[in-house]
């Protein structure tokens, strides 16, 4: 799932804070320099905890390789790695480790988020402790798109069908971890319609637009929708205007003080006044037009 909008989200991004060496900052000398002056070269370790042992038998806990067995990828490769910028890669690949070969695509790093104050009150706020998903993407190279499961817009091959596997692995890396949640920014509303399962957005207005645009289109199809926001043929009824996707911080909560901001009263009013306000009309004949003439110049990927 590509990110288009991390400017946005980095202004309420903070980088987190690994520890300090007695008597100095980490962050102010070479850190890789110095850790390998003062032990032996180890495996990278996934979010600084989880060595490839440990991300099999997670893999294995929440039965995502009995998943991709019964898919046909039952010689899965595991690949662990840690960029410059702290940006943390798991990686599955069927029969090698060959980007040809690549199932799964998880690239995770850790932050603080800061909210604008207006989601508390004038002068208050608070921050937690996150991971950020840089990137998300599960493919089936081998398996044709269908009628049933068409090709979504900046979708390559088929999806594995592994999103709730994904949503348990979030969940106990977080508790291990102890951190407040995830965040994610997606750039397509069809990926926020398949996060909603888990995540909310921090926005309650964002959350109350989405809810409401799910309940008003439940007939059409996910690949209808994303096509409807991209091609303006979906209409808000009271303004009668396009309504357009936004793009902004969606979150899976994990600790009990992030879940109280989502089931806060101020939370839960602003979302039904959106909720209850917004209603939506599909000019599908419309859509169908405009998609085929976008498709004559762009491919499904480049969307």
């Amino acid at each position: 799932m590509k990110k288009k909008f991390y400017e946005r989200l980095k202004k309420n991004l903070r980088p987190f804070d690994f520890g300090k060496e007695i008597g100095r900052e980490l962050g102010t000398t070479d850190v890789g320099k110095y850790l390998r002056g003062i032990r032996p070269k180890k495996e990278k370790l996934f979010l600084r905890t989880f060595d490839s042992d440990a991300v099999y038998d997670l893999l294995k806990r929440v039965n995502l390789l009995a998943h991709l067995a019964e898919l046909g990828y039952g010689n899965v490769k595991i690949r662990i790695d840690v960029d410059d910028a702290e940006i943390n890669y798991l990686n599955l690949y069927y029969d090698t480790i060959d980007p040809e070969n690549i199932l799964f695509d998880l690239r995770l790093s850790e932050s603080r988020f800061i909210p604008d104050e207006k989601y508390f009150g004038e002068g208050r706020y608070d921050t937690y402790d996150v991971i950020v998903i840089e990137w998300l993407s599960a493919q089936d190279p081998r398996r044709p798109f269908s009628s049933g499961k068409p090709q979504l817009p900046g979708q390559r091959y088929p999806g594995l069908g592994i999103l709730r596997h994904c949503f348990e692995i979030m969940s106990i890396m977080g508790r291990s971890l102890g951190k407040d949640g995830f965040i994610d920014v997606p750039d397509h509303i069809h990926g926020a319609i398949m996060y909603a399962k888990k995540f909310k957005f921090f926005d309650p207005a964002h959350e109350g637009v989405v809810r409401a645009l799910m309940r008003d289109l439940k007939d059409y199809s996910l690949s209808d929708i994303s096509w409807g926001i991209l091609t303006r043929s979906i209409i808000e009824k009271y303004k009668n205007q396009p309504q357009p996707y936004d793009p902004s911080e969606q979150v899976y909560y994990i600790s009990d003080r992030l879940r109280n901001y989502f089931h806060s009263s101020k939370y839960r009013t602003l979302f039904r006044k959106y909720y209850g306000r917004k209603h939506f009309k599909f000019n599908y004949e419309e859509m169908l037009e405009k998609k085929e003439k976008i498709l004559e110049t762009k491919s499904m990927v480049e969307l």
